[in-house]
């Protein structure tokens, strides 16, 4: 492996005990040179910072970890990171993913050593059918339409990057950004200046193992969510001229039923919606014994009119709240 360039992995963590430890191990089963781990804390309030100092002394892994206090968000521990790390190219990795096999950072690095022009590859995200079923009902609802399938883009959760691209284009927007919206602000930034391409490693997203995802996480998943698409929209509305246009289906539906005329097949369409966007959850027998099975279509149908509001929020006023 002396001839591939080694690299420096920043990981931003936020309250991911229940998967970081997966994700250290991960990196350390990795056949390809790396400088070194920076791990940068955003105000974690669980057990994450006491299992990564008892992993830090078993591991031969060289790992910084940077804890702040307050939470300032996702792009910021990453530009962080990024300043601090000392490899010509560095890895942005969630703490909540794992790699799919012992190659990955290799793959995701071969785009660099074919063509000069490539300043970023992005790599396939996976969240396999095994890790989603043990999921409790209302995580399993978050994530149930992208369950068992793998999606492709640049989402920071693995990305390679060139240590002096990310610098020249300022790295993450924090201004506008704080959880949600930035990977895809910073996304459109590198491409203007070179190449950000697809390379063939893969990655599985865990999110998260633990048994307390509440309905009330839920909801605030959801918000954090509909709010980077209002500051999206705001900040870079071209955006939604193409594929991002999905994002705008919801706030569509919302005002569907209020439509003279319209309403009368805009009511069905909302409720055919409602039993579509999770389906999974429904074609899935296990859930059949939760009771909460009845509420999931009137859940859909009133999270349609919160996201709504908070895109609304959000693209009216520009806050960049941390939710």
């Amino acid at each position: 492996m002396k001839k591939y360039a080694p690299v420096s992995i920043v990981m931003p963590m936020r309250d991911n005990e229940t998967t970081v430890i997966q994700t250290l191990e991960s990196i350390e089963k990795q056949k390809y040179p790396i400088n070194e781990v920076i791990i940068v804390d955003d105000g974690s309030k669980d057990n994450s910072n006491k299992i990564i100092r008892t992993f830090i002394k078993k591991t031969d892994l060289k790992i910084t970890l940077i804890t702040k206090e307050k939470s300032e968000g996702l792009g910021s521990g990453l530009n962080l990171g990024v300043k601090k790390a000392k490899s010509s190219l560095v890895i942005l990795l969630h703490s909540d993913c794992i790699f799919t096999s012992e190659m990955e950072i290799k793959k995701i690095t071969d785009p660099f050593r074919k063509d000069a022009a490539v300043l970023a590859t992005y790599p396939t995200i996976e969240l396999p059918l095994h890790v989603w079923n043990t999921y409790g009902f209302w995580e399993k609802c978050l994530f149930s339409r992208i369950a068992g399938t793998g999606y492709a883009g640049p989402t920071s959760k693995f990305d390679c990057i060139k240590r002096d691209a990310y610098l020249r284009v300022g790295g993450f927007d924090t201004v506008n950004f704080s959880v949600g919206g930035e990977d895809m602000d910073f996304a459109k930034k590198i491409s203007k200046i070179g190449k950000f391409v697809l390379s063939k490693a893969r990655a599985t997203h865990l999110h998260y193992l633990g048994n307390n995802f509440t309905f009330a996480e839920l909801l605030r998943k959801q918000r954090q969510y509909a709010m980077a698409y209002g500051r999206l929209l705001r900040k870079r509305p071209q955006l939604f001229l193409g594929k991002s246009i999905i994002f705008l289906i919801k706030p569509f539906l919302a005002i569907l039923p209020f439509l003279p005329w319209i309403n009368i097949v805009g009511i069905p369409i909302v409720f055919l919606y409602a039993l579509l966007f999770t389906k999974r959850m429904f074609l899935t027998k296990s859930n059949y014994s939760n009771w909460r099975i009845l509420l999931l279509p009137f859940v859909n149908i009133f999270l349609i009119y919160c996201e709504t509001f908070w895109m609304a929020e959000s693209f009216l006023f520009g806050e960049n709240k941390i939710v």
